[in-house]
């Protein structure tokens, strides 16, 4: 028995018998080697975690890699290290849509700690691909909030990844404009203004093989037209509005002769926005339209007649 022992241990490898730690247990018989995200989507510039195991392979260099969606090749990212069990964790920051994978350092042939080159069977020395999608990064705004009837908005702004090509929609008072990122991602596109009023803008951009679409609010832009206006207030405090409620020196509002009592709108002069609602009737003098309050008069620095732009 004794003679039968010694024999089968002289046929053993000499890396089987150093102390050291090696890799190649990580290719042993169970051929077992995990990997899972700590997300599926991640939006551009994000992390997310990378982590999983190597059966049996203690203390062992890992690496990273990455192959984006429609590419052939992989590419090392960063490095890590499995622990006493064999487990690895590393932070990454996706970049595009693609697979992870992670690869025993030196895999399909590993190095022992002694220098010495050992064969590793592949089953164990590389993970699955776990798939990963990116969600692009929209960022939108308008160059010019404030316009009048006729004229023309430019919205423009950014899609990261970039990447030329990738389709982008404007949205603007149940309108669409499409137009088309630049090589750095960067977009612009022109609405004209057909009717007042206030109105949100919203951007999106489609998916494309780099990353899904995303959308961002690009705010909201004011259309205006041009009203002939004065004002009243002297002589009539303490007197009840045609709208109910009483004409003071502090009272914010217009008066109009038509326009529903409550309505909303946005007065503009010379650079000075106010909102107010119409509160009375008015002006019965001349060919203007509206009447302002002492109040609303302060607010834009208006004069005794005048032109305003009004967003109704």
């Amino acid at each position: 028995m004794r003679r039968r022992w010694l024999a089968a241990l002289a046929l053993l490898p000499l890396a089987a018998l150093t102390t050291t730690t090696t890799i190649t247990t990580a290719a042993g018989a169970a051929g077992n080697a995990e990997i899972e995200t700590s997300k599926r989507t991640v939006r551009y510039g994000g992390q997310l975690t990378v982590r999983g195991s190597f059966s049996g392979a203690a203390n062992a260099p890992v690496t990273i890699q990455h192959r984006a969606k429609g590419a052939g090749a992989w590419r090392d990212v960063r490095g890590a290290q499995t622990n006493a069990d064999g487990f690895y964790s590393a932070r990454v920051k996706p970049r595009r849509t693609g697979d992870w994978r992670a690869r025993l350092a030196g895999s399909p042939d590993t190095l022992s700690t002694d220098g010495s080159t050992i064969p590793a069977a592949s089953a164990a020395s590389e993970t699955r691909a776990a798939r990963v999608s990116v969600r692009s990064r929209t960022r939108a705004n308008v160059a010019h909030r404030h316009l009048t009837v006729g004229r023309t908005a430019k919205i423009k702004g950014h899609v990261l990844p970039g990447g030329a090509g990738r389709k982008v929609t404007v949205h603007v008072g149940g309108r669409s404009v499409e137009t088309r990122t630049d090589r750095d991602g960067s977009f612009s596109a022109r609405w004209r203004a057909r009717s007042t009023g206030t109105y949100k803008v919203r951007v999106s951009s489609a998916r494309n093989r780099v990353a899904a679409g995303s959308s961002d609010s690009a705010g909201k832009v004011t259309v205006y037209r041009a009203a002939s206006a004065s004002w009243y207030g002297p002589g009539l405090y303490g007197n009840p509005t045609a709208c109910g409620g009483t004409l003071t020196p502090s009272t914010l509002g217009v008066a109009h002769r038509s326009m529903p009592c409550g309505t909303k709108l946005r007065l503009r002069y010379h650079g000075r926005s106010v909102k107010v609602r119409v509160i009375d009737r008015g002006p019965f003098a001349g060919n203007r339209e509206f009447d302002l309050t002492a109040a609303t008069k302060r607010r834009l620095g208006f004069g005794s007649t005048g032109t305003v732009l009004s967003s109704k």
